[in-house]
């Protein structure tokens, strides 16, 4: 079937890989962020809806794992601070890019 993978396992990269699960568009889902223990957390949450929903494998994983999905997605991203430009978020978004 298909493979998804999701690098940031904040709220969209959460949310997208549980839409991804209940609608039964992916085999493996596999989800990575810098915070290891957060995607960790993200796809055991996950996990405990598949047996209600499908039969989705959702997993934590490297880079490496990207390796044969068949799509990813970068949710990763930093949040606007008060009183930050959107200049000065985007300049910190565009670092989280080139590390991605």
């Amino acid at each position: 079937m298909m493979k998804v993978g999701i690098i940031g396992s904040g709220m969209v990269g959460a949310t997208a890989a549980y839409a991804i699960m209940l609608h039964k568009a992916a085999s493996d889902i596999v989800l990575i962020d810098a915070n290891e223990k957060r995607a960790i957390a993200e796809a055991q949450d996950i996990m405990h809806a598949v047996p209600f929903a499908s039969a989705t494998d959702v997993y934590a994983g490297t880079y490496e794992d990207l390796k044969d999905s068949n799509i990813v997605i970068i949710a990763a991203g930093a949040n606007q601070k008060p009183g930050e430009s959107r200049l000065m978020l985007m300049e910190k978004n565009a670092a989280i890019m080139r590390d991605i």
